[in-house]
Parts: C-alpha cells; sequence; structure tokens
C-alpha cells in the first residue's frame, strides 16, 4: 500500500468497504505542520465556537498553554481555563469530576492542551456537553488523539469507554520536536505495537470467525512502517521523524473509528501496559508512559510468540489442560495481583467464557486444522533481535527493570492479559493449546 496522506484520508470522508462496513474518520480535520497554533482560532471559529473553554494541566500549561492563551488574547477571543495542578492525572472518576465541576458553561467550544489522560478525559467532556472539540497535541506519545474512545480506570479496571471523537487534532510540529524524548519514544512504541495487535486479529479471524478489514490493517501497517523509517531521526528530533509518529498516532485512531473497536491497534502487548496502570492505581506501584510499556510489552510478546512456532498442537494435552484448569484459584489470583480491578474482570468472564470446557474444544478444533495459517501470520512479525535494534536506535528502554517493574510483576502480567478483555491474544491461544504454563516459565522465569 502507498504512503498514506493524513488530510486526504480524513478528507475522503465515510465510504463504503469492501470488508461490507461502511467505515468513518470521525475526525474532521488533522492539521500537523510547523506553526499549527496560529491556526487556533481560525479553527474554533470554523465550528461556530465563541468562546472556548481551555484543559490543560500545570506540565502542558508551560509546554504549550501559556502560547495557545496568548493566541487566543491576541485575537480577543474568549476563554476560560481550567489547568489541573497535580503532579500525575488519572484518568478517574475523580478527574472527570474535578473537570465537570470547573467547566463554564457559557462556553460552547472546548480546547485540551496536552495528550494522553487529558485528552481522553477531554473527549468524556465534550461527549457529555454535546459541543465540539479540539485536541491540541503536545506530544506524539500515544495513539487516542483521533479515537472516538477513552482509557479509563472505572472500578479499578482500565477500560476503554466511547467518547467524543476530536472534530480537529493540531499538532504543531515546532512544539511537538521539543516534547520529552521519553514521550516521543512513546508514540513510537505505541506504533510499534501495532506489528502485535494486526497479527492476532489476523489469529482471530480463523479461530473465532471475527471481523477483519484489510484496508484497515493495510493502512496501520503503512503507518507503521513510516514510523520504522524514521526512527533514526527521533534521537535527533528531526521534523520528519516526529511528524511520521504523530500522524501514526491520529492514523491510528481513524483505523479503530473505521473498524468501530480498537482490535486493530492494540492487542496482547497493551495488556501488559494496562496490568501494570492497574497495580499503580490499586497498589501505588510505578507504572511509566503507556507507549513506553507497550514497547517493552512488544519484545515480550515477540518471545512468546518465538516459542509459539516451535509449539505442536496436541489436542489430548490441550483438552486435559482445559479441564483440569482450576478457576476459582485462578480469581484469588487475579484479586491478589490487582485488586478491585479483578472483580469487573470475573464479571466478564461470566460472558466471554473462555474458560468453559466445550466452548474451548471448538476453537481447538479450529486451531489444529488451521495451525500452518496460523504459524504463516506469526512468521510475519518482525524478529526480536531487529526490533530490539529500533529500540536502541531511539535509546528506548526494552526491558522492565529499565521501567522499575519486576520480573515477578512482568511474568504475572502475562498471565494476565487473557482476562484483561475479550479479544483473542496470544496468551489465550497458548491456554487453548495447554501451553501457557511452559511458555511463561520458558520466557518469564524467576
Amino acid at each position: 500500500m502507498s504512503e498514506v496522506k493524513i488530510d486526504e484520508l480524513i478528507a475522503k470522508g465515510s465510504f463504503d468497504c469492501e470488508c461490507g462496513k461502511h467505515h468513518s474518520p470521525k475526525v474532521k480535520k488533522a492539521i500537523i505542520e510547523h506553526g499549527a497554533i496560529n491556526k487556533i482560532v481560525d479553527v474554533l471559529k470554523e465550528y461556530n465556537g465563541t468562546k472556548v473553554f481551555v484543559l490543560d494541566d500545570k506540565n502542558t500549561h508551560e509546554a504549550a498553554g501559556k502560547q495557545v492563551i496568548e493566541v487566543l488574547k491576541n485575537a480577543n477571543f474568549p476563554y476560560t481555563l481550567y489547568t489541573i495542578n497535580v503532579d500525575r492525572i488519572e484518568p478517574d472518576e475523580h478527574a472527570i469530576g474535578s473537570i465537570m465541576l470547573h467547566y463554564d458553561s457559557s462556553c460552547d467550544i472546548m480546547l485540551t492542551v496536552g495528550s494522553g489522560v487529558l485528552n481522553d478525559l477531554g473527549k468524556i467532556v465534550t461527549e457529555t456537553a454535546h459541543m465540539p472539540y479540539v485536541i491540541f497535541g503536545t506530544a506524539p506519545s500515544m495513539d487516542g488523539y483521533a479515537s472516538g474512545t477513552s482509557s479509563v480506570v472505572r472500578d479499578g479496571l482500565k477500560v476503554s469507554v466511547n467518547s467524543h471523537c476530536p472534530d480537529v487534532v493540531i499538532g504543531d510540529l515546532d512544539i511537538l520536536q521539543k516534547s520529552p524524548m521519553r514521550m516521543i519514544q512513546s508514540g513510537l512504541g505505541d506504533m510499534i505495537a501495532k506489528y502485535i495487535s494486526i497479527a492476532e486479529w489476523k489469529i482471530s479471524k480463523i479461530i473465532n470467525d471475527e471481523y477483519y478489514c484489510k484496508t484497515i490493517s493495510d493502512l496501520i501497517v503503512t503507518a507503521l512502517e513510516k514510523c520504522v523509517k524514521n526512527a533514526d531521526g527521533i534521537a535527533n528530533r528531526e521534523s520528519d521523524a516526529v511528524k511520521a509518529v504523530m500522524e501514526g498516532m491520529v492514523l491510528s485512531g481513524v483505523a479503530a473509528n473505521y473498524a468501530e473497536v480498537s482490535r486493530p491497534v492494540s492487542g496482547m502487548e497493551h495488556y501488559f501496559s494496562h496490568v501494570w496502570d492497574m497495580r499503580m492505581v490499586e497498589f501505588g506501584t510505578i507504572a511509566d508512559f503507556h507507549g513506553i510499556q507497550c514497547g517493552i510489552g512488544t519484545l515480550d510478546c515477540l518471545k512468546v510468540y518465538d516459542e509459539i512456532k516451535k509449539i505442536k498442537p496436541n489436542k489430548e494435552k490441550a483438552l486435559a489442560y482445559a479441564k483440569s484448569f482450576d478457576y476459582e484459584a485462578w480469581q484469588k489470583v487475579l484479586r491478589e495481583n490487582l485488586g478491585a480491578g479483578a472483580e469487573q474482570m470475573i464479571k466478564n468472564e461470566a460472558k466471554e467464557q473462555k474458560y468453559n470446557v466445550e466452548l474451548h474444544a471448538k476453537r481447538l478444533e479450529k486451531i489444529i486444522a488451521h495451525w500452518d495459517e496460523i504459524i504463516e501470520i506469526i512468521n510475519t512479525l518482525p524478529s526480536y533481535e531487529w526490533l530490539s535494534k529500533v529500540f536502541d536506535s531511539v535509546g528506548a528502554p526494552k526491558t522492565v527493570e529499565e521501567i522499575s517493574v519486576t520480573k515477578e510483576a512482568e511474568r504475572m502480567a502475562f498471565l494476565i492479559t487473557k482476562d484483561i478483555r475479550d479479544k483473542y491474544i496470544g496468551s489465550k491461544l497458548l491456554w487453548d493449546l495447554g501451553e501457557l504454563d511452559e511458555v511463561c516459565d520458558k520466557v518469564f522465569p524467576l
């Protein structure tokens, strides 16, 4: 697939796809260029804004918020500013409530200055307030800029909820290039994670007849390849490299909007990050940027899939493993490691029934019948060694020790990934094969 121009893709609007779905990008405009901050007022007026509610935090206020306010002042454009003054914002009920209590009802459009968590919160607020929404990105750090969902912590569990996709995404390269290197690395990590998510999407199509779209898959792969191609320039904050990552972040959101689910952009690698985030909320452990954790999770997943390639499915072994699985004992493990967040997972399993022996037997038949096809997909994944060199070229962390996560927490996160969502991922495939514990011991020894 040829290189995708983001403005042309969005301008294309909605269309009927060969996959049978009607795709909509949801986001109406993306402006990613030098000096984009100077287009803010024109954008606000284009969406009939007369007074804007500006949201930032103490970090993004220094990075860009002050400049945004100056632009509004110079244009005599009315605004109300709310700066969240905490060291780390959690995307939970408390943060949403705080914004709503500071919200100015005389505003008719919202502008968030920030990235991941702030954008997720802004999307939820504007969904509730039914108003146009503009996100001014301060770092190319995550793939949720243009998505219609928000990743939040609800009742202790990291969940994805429907929210208002931004009408416009603005990324000023002059500001993005100056963002903390860790956040640029995070964006690259979130893009690199797509190697796993796309492969698992294809595998689930085979095993579960899950909806799959080649158009969406190709879009993701093209954006991913562009990011990797420009990775060497990230260490020097080169404009083309930073732009490739930011565009990849936006295109990922568009792809998720096309699919109407997050399946194309997140898989087992993301669930490592979700587990560590949930443990931070519950137990106060250390967690890093989402994309940094996803990058490490991707490297871990490549090790796992290297082991899966060595497996020859054994029907009797797999059936015996599923029959002997003690789900009550596993619930106890979930509660010990995740606290309150485990309860929603347990409720989810009551619906998903992945541990049901009859449903397992049906999946196993498909796995065995299509094993060669599954291995063919796994063989398209990059090697651990090659991807490790990409990480080295940008100075990104590659191991859990570098982000203060213990080896035990890494091992447990792998085992828990199968319980986070109802997506079919590598750890579920291993459970179905009766090989989960053996592969865990090989890849994550204590």
